[in-house]
C-alpha cells in the first residue's frame, strides 16, 4: 500500500486516459476518416504519453518533500509518503530522477516528430516541470492561486494531442468540417471538464486538509478565512459544474443524443455535482469534506467516459 501510494497509480490512470481516450477514440478517427494522415504514431504518442505521467508523478513526488510536516498531521505518520521505507531525501532523488526522465523523453518526442518547427515539446514539459515545482515550493500554500494552476494545468493535458495534429486538422477539416470540427470541439470539451472538476477538487482538498496547513503556516483560503467561509466558494464551484452539465445534457436532447447517454448524464454528472455540492453546504467535519472529494473523483472518472458522445 505504501508504494501504490507513493506511486499514484489510480491518478496517474486517470491523466492518461484524459489524454488517450479522446485522441483515440475520436480525433485520431475523425481525421483518417477525412482523409488525413495523422502526426502520431504508436510510439510518438507513447513517449508523449510518458512524458505527460512522468511529469504528473514528479510533481506528485516533489509536492510530498514540501508536504512532510503537512501530511504528517493530515494523513498520519503511517499513511503519510514519507514514511519508514522512504524519507525526504529518497523522496527529492525520485522527483530528480523523474525530472531528469521528462527531459529525456521530450528530447525523444522531438526527434520522433521529426517536422521541422515542431518544437514545442522542448518547452511544454519544462515549462509545466517548473509550474509544478513553484507550485510545490511556494504557490500551493496561496488562496485559490494554487487551486486554479493545478486545475488550469490538468486542463492542458487533452490538449497535448492537439499540437502536433495541426497541419492534419487544417487539412482535413477541409474535406469534412463538420466532423473535425466536432472532433476538436470533443477534446476541449474534456479540457473544460478537467478544469472545472479539477478546481473542485482542488478547494475540497484545501478544506480537507485544514488541519495541518494551519499548523504549517500554509496560508489556503480555509486557514485565512476559517472552514465556514471557504467551503462556501468550493459550493458555488459544484454549482458552477453542475450547470455546465445541465448545458451539455440540453446540447445533447436537443441533438438528437441516445436517450441513454441522456439518462446516463443525469444520473451520473448531474446528481453527483448536485450532491457533492450540497453536502459542502451542510459540511461540518473533515469526514464531510472526504465524501465531497470522492463524489468528484466519481464525477470526473464518469465524465470520461460519456463525454465520448460518438460512441454512444
Amino acid at each position: 500500500m505504501y508504494f501504490f501510494r507513493l506511486l499514484r497509480l489510480p491518478n496517474l490512470f486517470m491523466v492518461l486516459a484524459t489524454l488517450g481516450l479522446p485522441y483515440w477514440l475520436v480525433l485520431r478517427p475523425a481525421i483518417l476518416k477525412a482523409g488525413g494522415i495523422p502526426v502520431l504514431t504508436e510510439r510518438s504518442f507513447g513517449l508523449l504519453a510518458a512524458a505527460t505521467v512522468l511529469t504528473t508523478l514528479a510533481g506528485y513526488w516533489i509536492n510530498d518533500f514540501y508536504d512532510v510536516e503537512i501530511d504528517a498531521i493530515n494523513k498520519g505518520k503511517k499513511r503519510s509518503v514519507t514514511g519508514r521505507f522512504l524519507g525526504p531525501n529518497g523522496l527529492l532523488f525520485l522527483y530528480l530522477a523523474a525530472t531528469i526522465g521528462v527531459f529525456a523523453l521530450s528530447i525523444a518526442l522531438y526527434l520522433a516528430l521529426s517536422i521541422p518547427g515542431m518544437v514545442w515539446p522542448l518547452w511544454v514539459f519544462p515549462l509545466v516541470s517548473t509550474l509544478l515545482f513553484l507550485y510545490a515550493w511556494q504557490i500551493k500554500c496561496t488562496p485559490l492561486f494554487g487551486n486554479l494552476l493545478v486545475a488550469l494545468l490538468c486542463g492542458v493535458v487533452p490538449l497535448l494531442c492537439l499540437l502536433p495534429e495541426g497541419r492534419p486538422l487544417l487539412l482535413s477539416s477541409l474535406k469534412q468540417p463538420v466532423a473535425l470540427q466536432e472532433a476538436v470541439s470533443l477534446v476541449w470539451m474534456y479540457a473544460m471538464f478537467a478544469f472545472v472538476t479539477n478546481l473542485w477538487r482542488e478547494q475540497v482538498k484545501d478544506l480537507e486538509d485544514f488541519e495541518g496547513d494551519a499548523a504549517c503556516g500554509c496560508h489556503t483560503l480555509p486557514v485565512l478565512r476559517g472552514l465556514g467561509y471557504a467551503k462556501k466558494p468550493a459550493a458555488v464551484t459544484g454549482i458552477s459544474v453542475a450547470m455546465l452539465i445541465v448545458i451539455l445534457l440540453y446540447f445533447w436532447f436537443e441533438t438528437g443524443a441516445n436517450l441513454l447517454q441522456v439518462a446516463s448524464g443525469v444520473v451520473f454528472l448531474l446528481l453527483p455535482s448536485l450532491a457533492g455540492s450540497m453536502l459542502l453546504l451542510r459540511a461540518r467535519s473533515k469526514k464531510h469534506f472526504s465524501h465531497a472529494s470522492l463524489i468528484i473523483k466519481i464525477l470526473m472518472l464518469a465524465g470520461m467516459v460519456l463525454l465520448l458522445r460518438p460512441l454512444f
